[in-house]
């Protein structure tokens, strides 16, 4: 039976969540410092607009209260991550 488990808690200084592939945004990758601020100047343009959505490297979304430190849980069936998601109240 699936069960809902705390996995730590998301820190937010942009008042905003990204999900992405970190290998898509580390400095490792051989990403410019100008694509990645065009990447962020994106992400912020559509969670203001849309508050959620879809990006070129994944999804973000608008945490609706701003900055702080949010609770993220993953539901666990058989020993594997089914489902995660994050609590902004």
């Amino acid at each position: 039976m699936p069960n809902w488990k705390l996995i730590g808690n998301c820190p937010v200084d942009s008042g905003q969540i990204m999900m992405v592939d970190p290998c898509y945004v580390l400095a490792d990758n051989n990403t410019t410092d100008e694509k990645l601020n065009g990447l962020y100047k994106e992400i912020c343009e559509m969670t203001i607009a849309e508050r959620a959505g879809e990006f070129d490297l994944g999804c973000a979304t608008s945490t609706g209260w701003g900055d702080g430190c949010y609770p993220v849980y993953a539901k666990m069936d058989g020993g594997r991550v089914a489902e995660i998601k994050i609590k902004f109240m």
